[in-house]
């Protein structure tokens, strides 16, 4: 698993790099994304960082040149200038958003252009010679003009000045021959910019004046810096793809062990669902005690011994005490069957024992399941701050930095979010149904129906809630990412593929509910259905899996299943049939297969699976083939079919031993003589028993 997800992430970064790096971005004729429109009548992609926003009565658009050491040192990425456009009431608003917007686009443009020009005018070689590792990083001061700096600023830094034009404030640069550049606005500082930003228009062209001078000295910087370390962007952005596979490799070393554990969980509930399956009326205590015993056994050998020696003596200490503690359960559960009252008692306490420690495995089971999924999680927030180092390395999509640390962090949100509101409702599902088992098993306490229910629907409410959640999750994810679900909606063939995929999961989970309203069948049942049988490996709103005799699991969609017939819903049944000679005594055979069952039921290994004394039906049938008896025997779910070959093995041994032959067809041979004329019987042959 974590070698997919290590070749997924190298190539998602460098795919990533390559795209953003060394292609012109271009729009197709159909747009995923949901699109904004400018006066030019062109799209904007929806990481357009100059969208504009509310702030007060104005309406705002940020301006980010992503070159700003100093502001980088005290926050992440906040915008060099904030410009601003009163919203009016007699006005069209998105007249003006779009003006306000091609604005802040037009500042960027003309900043991009400057530097341009600069660098293309100049040698292509460095400007400078600086080999001091530390005065390339980032939050390396670059120094200005009367600073008092010790280092310099860069040697083709332009000037910027403000001036008056048309009676307005403005920031540009002038000519500046000997750099390659001309005369070039940036921009203009209103009256509305000043009064969103809380200073003088002149405060206001100060603060942005040095914003800018520092933005374009950084971008020289960074020219200067690809010139001397050609490689230098690419090796820095392979740190931290290093870090964040590091970072994902420990993450999957404890998600490795979090899925151990509930699987381990996982196999005591299927453990306590088979036994409880296996016991019609009451749950065998010893036995649920004594597997836990054997499954913390070696946990405790590991704990107490000190050497071989001590091991040895404690494991014929641990089954001499298992099989002490067998004697004295055996002896508690003889004399509970003589006494009515404390046998009911006992078996409602063994029903509350079995759920609170099934709720309290599901509970168990469900914490680890929240931490798989947080950890999960964990990867994508990992992934996230990985792209958003490597987009600040490069300055060309320096811009995508601010769209992904936002976006990670709001479907991080989103995502954390829904997985918590899974999880309680997985708590609140597991804590209502044990709750309704629970006051079910004190108006009944002699079935076990209502434990094989919860597990069935715990198991089928908790996929339904996280299909509601993964759904919201999706539909979330995909309008905070800005993908146009009109184009999803649009193409005709999705959504005729939609509809006819709704169609058949709406049947198969309205027949779904259905089943479990109608308690057809429970996880840990063995039901036919549609021409197959097996056993119920489990069930949701839309599929039921069932695992026959081969090992082959077969899955069913709920709305073909129509006739059910369940062999285990409460109790079984064995349906014994035996056809002896017609000329044997049937009541000696009756009474033998009477004395058979009474043995078995004094049997430990088999007195707990009779549910009832052995049922003579009598003679079912009498013809040419012999005498044919029928008995039943009413057993624990599941328990027929070991106890009916047992009952049946018996019998065929008694039947020998006391010299009943079994059913033998009767022939009439009949022999004409041709000399007469009329038919004559000469024989009638008749087959004796010992024949």
């Amino acid at each position: 698993m974590f070698k997919k997800k290590l070749k997924f992430i190298i190539i998602l970064c460098f795919s990533f790099l390559l795209t953003l790096t060394f292609m012109k971005p271009s729009l197709g004729q159909i747009s995923l994304f949901s699109p904004s429109t400018n006066p030019q009548g062109t799209q904007t992609a929806p990481w357009d960082l100059n969208k504009a926003y509310t702030c007060g009565r104005f309406w705002c658009s940020d301006v980010y040149i992503y070159d700003d050491s100093k502001q980088v040192r005290k926050t992440l990425l906040i915008p060099e200038l904030t410009l601003a456009a009163l919203q009016r009431i007699d006005q069209n608003n998105l007249e003006t958003i779009q003006a306000l917007e091609q604005r802040a686009k037009l500042v960027q443009q003309s900043f991009d252009k400057i530097v341009n020009r600069i660098i293309s005018s100049q040698k292509k070689s460095a400007a400078t010679n600086i080999d001091d590792i530390g005065f390339w990083i980032p939050t390396s001061v670059k120094a200005l003009w009367g600073s008092g700096e010790a280092k310099p600023p860069h040697p083709w830094l332009p000037k910027i000045e403000i001036g008056i034009k048309n009676q307005q404030t403005v920031i540009y640069a002038p000519d500046q021959f000997e750099l390659g550049t001309s005369s070039l606005l940036i921009v203009t500082v209103t009256e509305n910019d000043a009064i969103a930003n809380n200073v003088t228009v002149e405060e206001l062209a100060s603060i942005w004046q040095e914003n800018i001078i520092i933005s374009f000295n950084n971008a020289l910087w960074g020219h200067e810096f690809d010139q001397k370390y050609f490689a230098g962007r690419w090796i820095i952005s392979g740190i931290p793809i290093i870090i964040a596979l590091l970072l994902i490799w420990i993450v999957e070393f404890l998600r490795t062990f979090l899925r151990k554990r509930s699987n381990n969980l996982q196999q005591k509930l299927n453990r306590l669902t088979e036994t409880i399956a296996r016991n019609g009326k009451a749950i065998e205590y010893h036995k649920t005690y004594s597997d836990e015993y054997n499954n913390n056994s070696e946990t405790i050998e590991q704990e107490t011994s000190r050497d071989n020696q001590s091991k040895n003596q404690s494991i014929k200490n641990i089954f001499t005490f298992q099989f002490l503690v067998t004697i004295i359960l055996k002896l508690i559960k003889k004399i509970t069957k003589k006494n009515k009252w404390l046998s009911s008692k006992l078996s409602r306490s063994k029903q509350k024992l079995f759920l609170q420690r099934q709720n309290w495995l599901k509970q168990r089971r469900n914490f680890y399941q929240l931490l798989l999924r947080l950890s999960l999680i964990l990867d994508v927030f990992i992934l996230g701050c990985c792209l958003i180092v490597i987009s600040l390395v490069f300055r060309d999509i320096r811009f995508l930095s601010v769209y992904i640390l936002k976006r990670t962090i709001l479907l991080i949100i989103v995502w954390v979010g829904l997985t918590i509101l899974d999880k309680i409702g997985d708590f609140l599902i597991d804590y209502y149904l044990n709750r309704w088992a629970t006051e079910a098993h004190e108006t009944n306490p002699e079935s076990n129906r209502y434990t094989l229910r919860i597990n069935t629907y715990s198991s089928t409410l908790k996929q339904a809630t996280t299909f509601i959640t993964l759904v919201l999750g999706i539909y979330l994810t995909i309008w905070l990412v800005g993908i146009d679900t009109t184009v999803l909606a649009g193409a005709g063939i999705v959504a005729v593929a939609v509809a006819f995929l709704s169609r058949n999961l709406l049947e198969d989970m309205l027949n779904g509910v259905l089943i479990l309203w109608s308690d057809r069948y429970a996880i840990g049942d063995v039901i036919d259905v549609n021409g197959m049988g097996g056993f119920v490996e489990n069930i949701n709103l839309f599929v039921t899996y069932l695992r026959n005799l081969d090992g082959q699991l077969i899955a069913i969609p709920n709305s073909q299943i129509s006739t059910v017939i369940n062999h285990t819903k409460d109790w079984s049944r064995v349906n014994f049939t035996i056809k002896i000679a017609w000329y044997e005594d049937i009541n000696k055979a009756i009474n033998i297969m009477i004395n058979v069952a009474k043995q078995m039921q004094k049997e430990p290994e088999w007195s707990d699976k009779f549910l009832e004394p052995l049922e003579v039906l009598g003679v079912d049938e009498v013809s040419y083939e012999g005498i044919l008896i029928r008995v039943l025997i009413r057993t624990k779910p599941l328990e027929h079919w070991p106890l009916g070959r047992e009952f049946r093995l018996r019998v065929k041994q008694e039947f020998d031993e006391a010299n009943i032959s079994l059913g033998i067809p009767h022939h009439t041979i009949s022999v004409v003589d041709d000399t007469h004329n009329d038919d004559q019987l000469l024989s009638y042959i008749v087959p004796q028993k010992d024949s």
